[in-house]
């Protein structure tokens, strides 16, 4: 059994991480400071880009880099705090289903499922007139715990069923010890990558069912939102809808890439 991660792994995941810090970074920073407050009326509507405004502002006058800041932080928040659930409910899920039942669907199944299912789950969320960000969270957090379970017995039945597992509850380590010792440092890295998986999801849920009108609402800010007030002005000011589309996009792929990383080291240690 190697011990050493693919040096490539490591570099991948750790340049996805990097990234996605870097931008939660930036949207952390909107809690104390933005270049211009992001307050409607504050500046001129729809003025080019320039030194005064990087972006230029939208059509309330809003300085777009300080709102692309603060939209950021509620959608990775809702992200963030939706995927928590998932994996907490998921996670002990799969592992309880691992252990019983032994391997189940592979984990390309998790990403190909909470997609549809979260998008009309906010639909009918929606249609019954739910809290906005209530809505959200449940669409991303009830076919996300489905697909933490789905993920997490992949990844946790073939290492509970491994024979220096098995020799190590023989041995007398009980399955607490056998678990700290052989099993949570084989499982780790595909975990968290899960996780990832499910958090670069439901960013992009959150974005379209923001964009949808599902999520959050007018007097709230997100990418989705960004994206659906500058649809009508983009043919003018296109950075209206790049901006937060791009935002939405390059953090997704940062956490897959991550991900990806993560699974080339829990290859090498296997």
């Amino acid at each position: 059994m190697s011990a050493t991660p693919p040096p490539r792994g490591r570099l991948q995941a750790g340049s996805g991480v990097a990234l996605a810090a870097i931008i939660a970074l930036l949207a952390l920073i909107s809690l104390v400071w933005t270049p211009h407050g992001g307050v409607p009326g504050s500046a001129t509507a729809l003025a080019e880009p320039g030194a005064a405004h990087w972006l230029g502002t939208d059509q309330t006058g809003r300085d777009v880099v300080s709102a692309l800041m603060s939209a950021t932080l509620t959608s990775l928040l809702l992200a963030w705090f939706a995927t928590l659930v998932s994996l907490v409910v998921g996670i002990p899920l799969g592992t309880l289903l691992a252990a019983r039942l032994g391997p189940g669907a592979t984990r390309q199944l998790v990403l190909i499922g909470i997609l549809p299912a979260a998008l009309c789950l906010g639909a009918i969320f929606g249609g019954l007139r739910l809290q906005t960000t209530l809505s959200v969270f449940l669409a991303i957090g009830l076919p996300g715990a489905i697909a933490a379970t789905i993920g997490s017995r992949s990844i946790m039945a073939p290492v509970l069923a491994a024979e220096y597992v098995a020799a190590a509850r023989l041995a007398g380590l009980g399955w607490l010890g056998a678990g700290q010792r052989h099993v949570v440092p084989m499982v780790l890295p595909g975990l968290i990558a899960l996780g990832l998986d499910l958090l670069a999801a439901a960013l992009l849920i959150e974005v379209t069912l923001s964009f949808a009108g599902l999520g959050v609402d007018g007097s709230g800010l997100s990418l989705g939102t960004m994206l659906r007030d500058g649809q009508q002005l983009a043919q003018a000011r296109p950075l209206l809808v790049v901006a937060p589309g791009g935002v939405a996009v390059v953090t997704a792929l940062a956490l897959l890439i991550a991900a990806s990383g993560l699974r080339e080291t829990r290859r090498g240690i296997a």
